[in-house]
């Protein structure tokens, strides 16, 4: 792998990101009403999550009418999948944003796994609601494997620059960004004694450290 440029890897994590399901013109189209029942949507799915709701209730929790919601999506199905696909984009987006190009390799993963951390606003409700409904599975399946290639793709660079150990780069990102996926559910980080910020860093501080040279 040989990249020369800030612009060139920046290039290279993007490759094979998940194309959203309301592409940024098309948002940007929406009247900022839409914007707003999007938002709040997020919101409360993310405190309650989504199952128990019918689109009256939904309509009535941010304050819109039912003809709102369908100008936004055809069904309630697709509605959760449009807020899940938009909040996932958001933190890609933080987390890419996060990464400091001429840091050291390690950091950059550092940088890049965190920016996401938010993420951790997931609630053992919305949590539970992913898990029974197979196509938002799906969809967090899809930005998870875009993850985990942008991890192994920094990593590779990292072995290309002697910053990191001779490892398999598809076997350090699965470790990475799994075990940081899995600990941070709500129903774990709850029994953690420290924020979520903070256990983010003590696991990647023990994570990261096999990396080193």
């Amino acid at each position: 792998m040989t990249i020369d440029t800030e612009q060139d890897t920046a290039s290279l994590l993007l490759e094979g990101a998940p194309r959203p399901l309301l592409s940024r013109r098309a948002e940007g189209d929406l009247g900022d009403r839409h914007r707003e029942v999007l938002d709040q949507l997020e919101t409360l799915f993310l405190a309650r999550g989504f199952a128990a709701f019918t689109v009256r209730e939904l309509a009535a929790g941010v304050g819109c009418s039912r003809r709102t919601l369908y100008e936004l999506a055809p069904s309630k199905g697709d509605l959760v999948l449009l807020v899940l696909d938009r909040f996932l984009h958001r933190i890609g987006r933080s987390a890419l944003s996060a990464i400091d190009h001429n840091a050291p390799v390690i950091e950059q993963v550092r940088q890049y796994v965190t920016g996401g951390i938010e993420l951790q606003r997931r609630t053992a409700a919305f949590a539970e609601d992913l898990a029974d409904e197979p196509a938002a599975r799906r969809l967090l399946e899809r930005h998870f494997r875009y993850v985990t290639r942008v991890v192994e793709r920094l990593v590779a660079l990292g072995m290309d620059r002697g910053e990191v150990r001779d490892v398999d780069p598809a076997v350090a990102a699965a470790a990475i960004a799994g075990s940081v996926l899995a600990l941070t559910r709500a129903d774990v980080a709850a029994t953690i004694a420290l924020d979520g910020e903070q256990f983010v860093d003590s696991l990647l501080d023990f994570l990261l450290r096999s990396l080193e040279p």
